[in-house]
């Protein structure tokens, strides 16, 4: 799995998968916050919308959530832990 941890206590993700998983991660704390009221760009398209449209994800944003979430733990943690 090519995240790497830095010496300052950060983190480096390289290569397509990491990075895709580290976007996905992103767009669930992105669904989330927006799911309080909160939106993360004021002119860019909403995670709820970047995941329906590329994810094929269905439903309210709340639904979206989980499904999202299910997707992770189902489809992209096991394939970082196996890569």
């Amino acid at each position: 799995m090519p995240i790497d941890s830095t010496g300052g206590g950060g983190w480096i993700a390289t290569g397509t998968d990491s990075i895709m998983a580290v976007r996905f991660a992103y767009l669930i704390t992105g669904l989330k916050s927006e799911i309080r009221g909160m939106r993360l760009t004021a002119k860019g398209r909403t995670c709820y919308s970047i995941l329906k449209r590329e994810y094929g994800f269905k439903g309210s944003r709340e639904k979206v959530l989980e499904q999202a979430q299910t997707h992770r733990d189902e489809v992209i943690v096991p394939s970082q832990q196996n890569g």
